[in-house]
């Protein structure tokens, strides 16, 4: 009976039909996904307005400052379709549930990602498939254009080429998607929720409270704050001075690492946590230029020792202060950096990343990145990352994965990408070279799409990935993110449908 009463209410919403979407979601996040996000990362390199983008998800006011009409995620044009019918709406061009009040703007649209795929290379005798079998929801709803609220939920089954399975295997959770369980005799079975609430203040101030990731930069990878690993609970506040010039963003997050403590109760015992404070300040004098100074702070909250409570002034927004009064030296627990962008001639955006651990200048990482931008249809991209040496006691991860660059020592990676765009066609080709004291990765991705329905992002893939994985020095022990080094080499073809909101690595 219960299953009934579900069933007849996702009919009756979905009865709801059409009516034109508003712009009510002024204060939603746009979703942190580099494909989708092509279109508005052109539009910004050629604006003359300013628009800070680096620290992801961005608000929606900040996209449409550059043109209202750029897809975001609300709908397409209501011209577009106005004499489709329902069900080719439905599937081609709308959100799957809408309801438009002019003072409530709900949507509701599927999650999924129903993948096959071979290896050419790999031959294991236990698998003779791989797949992704993902299903979910999210909800947005906007009240007014102060109020914003959005919820997510995926559950997934996989089974993983042989990389991803030793490195899940190894670091205990599947590529920034969370814990797994066993799922048949070689799958993982794992899920994932998110939400966030947004509450703009007033025009220059927006409060966020929620469950998800950020992205701190330009570039492909960050060396200051990536969406590499799982979702974490985190308070944002959002500021802007000085007729949009100035921005200051303060972040308050828990982490975790997946060591748990010891308990006399039967039940598991709790993991080690720790807490971080992160500011960001971001000045752009004109639309062409901006630059960013950034400070993250990691309290040790709940270790093997205790229960450490953390000061009151983890609570005070001010860039600088928990460095001065924290900083012990050595410890790992401090991050600071700079995030620049440069746009030239409307079609090229020149991007650079510095970090430091602890003032130990040889544990600096430099990031150095070029976008070029053709006819609006075409992205040529490069960026080189060289990774300092890192900290024993480095408290930059979250459920075992880094909250950085995935790779934290002594590394060097030369990234390229050629992206084209034309209507619902997406062909996309990238590869990256990492070289380190312990192995050599080379990753190709070649990968077609075709997009079904673009307001969420739903789309048709079919590609191919090389990987070629080479020892250099076997002694060396094995990190979470790798397993002892080994030569390797994959040829992997994949086919699938998926709903694309998110970035997942698995370049490295």
């Amino acid at each position: 009976m219960k299953w009934y009463n579900q069933s007849s209410l996702f009919i009756c919403l979905f009865g709801i039909g059409f009516t034109p979407l508003s712009l009510l979601s002024q204060n939603q996040n746009l979703p942190i996904n580099q494909s989708f996000s092509f279109d508005i990362d052109n539009a910004i390199v050629g604006s003359s307005k300013i628009v800070h983008e680096s620290f992801k998800p961005i608000l929606a006011s900040e996209a449409r400052k550059v043109d209202s009409n750029l897809f975001l995620s609300p709908t397409l044009n209501n011209l577009l379709f106005n004499n489709k019918r329902f069900v080719s709406r439905k599937l081609f061009y709308e959100h799957f549930i809408s309801l438009d009040t002019g003072n409530i703007l709900l949507t509701i649209d599927p999650l999924v990602n129903f993948e096959l795929g071979e290896d050419f290379k790999e031959e294991r005798e236990d698998i003779n498939r791989y797949y992704k079998n993902t299903r979910g929801f999210n909800l947005k709803l906007s009240i007014g254009d102060k109020v914003s609220f959005e919820s997510s939920f995926l559950e997934n089954q996989a089974v993983l080429p042989y990389y991803l399975d030793l490195r899940a295997k190894n670091s205990n959770v599947v590529f920034g998607q969370g814990r797994w369980k066993s799922f048949g005799d070689n799958g993982y079975d794992y899920a994932m929720a998110s939400g966030y609430f947004s509450y703009s203040i007033a025009n220059w101030v927006t409060l966020q409270a929620g469950h998800g990731k950020h992205f701190i930069g330009n570039g492909h990878r960050s060396l200051l704050l990536s969406d590499l690993s799982f979702n974490y609970p985190y308070i944002r506040l959002i500021t802007s001075w000085f007729n949009n010039k100035l921005q200051y963003q303060t972040l308050l997050s828990s982490y975790q690492n997946l060591n748990r403590l010891q308990s006399a109760d039967p039940s598991e015992g709790l993991f080690e946590r720790k807490q971080a404070a992160s500011h960001y300040i971001e000045y752009s004098p004109s639309s062409s230029f901006s630059f960013a100074f950034f400070e993250s702070v990691v309290f040790p909250t709940i270790t093997s020792t205790g229960n450490k409570p953390v000061g009151v002034n983890f609570w005070i927004p001010i860039i600088g202060l928990n460095s001065l009064i924290e900083g012990k030296g050595s410890m790992g627990n401090i991050l600071w950096g700079t995030n620049m962008k440069y746009n030239l001639f409307k079609k090229i955006q020149l991007y650079n990343q510095v970090s430091v651990l602890d003032e130990n200048f040889d544990k600096l990482s430099i990031q150095l990145g070029g976008k070029l931008f053709l006819a609006n249809s075409f992205l040529i991209q490069f960026e080189g990352n060289k990774i300092g040496k890192s900290i024993e006691n480095n408290l930059f991860h979250h459920y075992n994965e880094s909250l950085t660059h995935p790779l934290l020592e002594n590394t060097t990676e030369l990234l390229g990408l050629i992206q084209f765009k034309q209507n619902r066609f997406i062909s996309r080709l990238s590869y990256n070279l990492i070289s380190s004291d312990a192995i050599d990765i080379q990753y190709l991705d070649l990968k077609q799409s075709v997009i079904i329905n673009p307001t969420f992002n739903f789309a048709f893939n079919i590609g191919i990935q090389y990987r070629m994985e080479s020892a250099q020095n076997e002694n060396l022990s094995s990190t979470l993110a790798l397993p002892l080094a080994r030569d390797e080499e994959s040829i992997f073809f994949y086919v699938g449908i998926s709903t694309n909101l998110q970035n997942l690595y698995f370049d490295y």
